[in-house]
């Protein structure tokens, strides 16, 4: 089932009654990140029913796909894409009382081996390509994300000489 938006609490529940029926749902949400999705799925729920939707997201949450347009250094708009595989180590931080999305997004960071592919890992690469400049790059993420960014980007110049 694809739903082309997901605007409301019961838009969500039928989403989740047939995914719980074991079919494949794909719905849209407008939000910059993974773990800004997470959040607004949780928040179509009132305090006391969001343990227990928690609990269902993470069994039946899947991926969550994130989309930036932005335009390049040739005026072009550049995809910048977030990609959150849920495995084990996402499914418990969504079970968590409070939902961190600093936790989420070091998860997403560090699972690149699951497929995961941050924001900051896409930036990056965008950079590194000549797609994107570092100071489009840096208007994307949050000041505290800059170091890791240049840490990333001086990684991946690297990897990059060496080919």
């Amino acid at each position: 089932m694809v739903i082309g938006e997901i605007r409301d609490k019961s838009t969500m529940e039928a989403a989740i009654e047939t995914a719980e029926a074991g079919h494949l749902v794909i719905g849209t949400l407008h939000t910059k990140s993974c773990a800004e999705t997470l959040d607004r799925m949780i928040d179509f729920y009132e305090v006391r029913e969001q343990v227990s939707i928690k609990y269902m997201i993470s069994s039946l949450l899947k991926l969550v796909l994130s989309q930036r347009l932005i335009k390049g250094t040739e005026g072009k708009l550049i995809l910048v894409p977030e990609v959150m595989v849920v495995d084990n180590v996402i499914s418990g931080l969504i079970r968590k009382e409070k939902l961190g999305t600093a936790e989420i997004e070091d998860a997403i960071q560090s699972g690149t081996d699951k497929g995961n592919i941050s924001l900051i890992n896409s930036l990056a690469k965008l950079f590194v390509d000549d797609k994107i400049t570092l100071d489009q790059a840096k208007a994307q993420i949050e000041d505290k994300n800059v170091e890791i960014l240049n840490r990333t980007i001086m990684q991946m110049k690297i990897k990059k000489d060496r080919m």
